[in-house]
């Protein structure tokens, strides 16, 4: 077995680095009879180009089609077959591919993940096949108000940046996109170096460090590919298109934050929360139940690894998207210039706390959690240490980062309306 380095993190997650740059976290459950394992890869439409937008996407689909050994029906088996599950999610930063069986099958997880990631065929049949699978997921996502115009927002906030890209790329770029291109792009971006295999539930590290080593290849010849460097693009700060298909207007408006290592995240989901996380949110009496302009209403964060989105969702009728817009902005001068209550801020805290412990409950999340946290800081906090910081929010805090968020100049307003074009 190839090891770098093996070590205990805060009593509760094991770390082993492989010779071959691959890292291997786990957190056991011993109260579980179950394991979820995920492959994370930091490769998502962030790494991608105008000319090749789409493409992690696309490999994500078609490395689930066959490898040398497998069928696609073998590997949909492989785990189903066992009462688990396989699965996979391409986003702007991370590919991931995780599944979830008994602890007695552990083992077979691993190599059909391995399986996939390293022996797929890409076959060009497959390929052929597969365009028709995600231009429809393309034009499905055009149907959907919300999810276009949210798209349509990340393009305007990172305005030509690979951040702002669509996830399912183009219907031009996927038609032409070929076998080479995949295979290309999977020996350039899939390198041991951005992969970490996390486990969590009724495992033993080192009998899973022994299965990973095992199951992926360990040779040195990936080079360590750096991440780059977050350069701050331009942004559109206001655009309004046309959907004929819909009756009502939809709205999201936002900013830019920051990434996932500033410490500043734990105020900004206290501010998210307070602005429009549930029904008791200033933005949901507010907009819904005082004026009754929307049905859905909601803000958001996007933490990724070198900055941030934090923004506001809603749909409404046509003529009251002005006013819509007025409301919205009201609440953010309000967190500018009002400091929050501590009562206000102590509920929700309990409601942040209560939403993480009982989260973590579930091996499938606390598999998220190490798999995430190594993958873009190598730290884990322990749930006493992220409470903590939790509780050390003040409300001063929240009053600055609204005043250095919600600055006019920052915002990136999008909306979608009825009409023609």
């Amino acid at each position: 077995m190839a090891v770098l380095e093996s070590f205990d993190i805060n009593n509760h997650v094991v770390k082993t680095t492989l010779e071959n740059g691959i890292r291997v976290v786990t957190e056991r459950m011993p109260f579980v009879r179950s394991v979820s394992v995920g492959a994370w890869v930091l490769v998502g439409s962030s790494n991608e180009t105008p000319v090749n937008n789409g493409i992690s996407h696309f490999l994500e689909h078609m490395l689930f089609k066959g490898t040398q050994t497998r069928t696609a029906m073998e590997i949909a088996q492989s785990l189903e077959s066992l009462g688990g599950s396989i699965n996979a999610s391409t986003g702007k930063e991370i590919s991931l591919y995780n599944a979830h069986v008994l602890d007695e099958n552990i083992e077979i997880a691993v190599d059909v993940l391995a399986d996939i990631l390293q022996n797929s065929t890409l076959a060009k049949d497959d390929l052929d096949l597969e365009k028709h699978v995600i231009l429809a997921e393309i034009n499905h996502a055009k149907e959907d108000p919300e999810e276009l115009l949210l798209d349509h927002f990340y393009q305007n906030l990172f305005y030509n940046h690979p951040l702002g890209y669509f996830i399912y790329g183009t219907p031009e770029i996927v038609t032409n996109l070929e076998t080479l291109d995949l295979r290309d792009y999977l020996e350039s971006e899939y390198t041991p170096s951005r992969m970490v295999i996390a486990a969590a539930g009724n495992i033993h590290h080192d009998r899973f460090v022994e299965m990973v080593s095992k199951a992926f290849k360990q040779d040195n010849n990936h080079p360590n590919v750096p991440v780059c460097k977050f350069d701050s693009p331009p942004k559109i700060d206001h655009s309004v298109f046309e959907l004929e298909s819909i009756h009502q207007g939809h709205i999201c408006t936002g900013v830019r934050t920051f990434g996932y290592n500033d410490e500043r995240k734990y105020a900004l989901i206290m501010l998210d929360i307070l602005l429009g996380g549930g029904m008791s949110s200033r933005l949901f009496q507010n907009i819904r139940e005082k004026y009754g302009f929307a049905y859905n209403v909601y803000s958001f964060t996007d933490i990724m690894f070198q900055t941030g989105v934090f923004g506001v969702y809603m749909a409404c009728a046509k003529d009251k998207i002005e006013k819509s817009i007025e409301l919205i902005n009201l609440e953010f001068n309000k967190l500018k210039s009002e400091p929050v209550k501590n009562s206000d801020l102590d509920m929700i805290k309990s409601q942040v706390k209560g939403n993480i412990i009982l989260g973590l409950e579930s091996s499938a999340r606390r598999m998220r959690k190490a798999g995430e946290s190594e993958i873009y800081s190598g730290r884990h906090n322990t749930i006493d240490t992220i409470i903590e910081k939790i509780n050390n929010v003040k409300p001063v805090q929240l009053t600055e980062l609204a005043n250095e968020l919600f600055q006019e100049s920052n915002f990136c307003t999008t909306i979608l309306t009825p009409g023609k074009k």
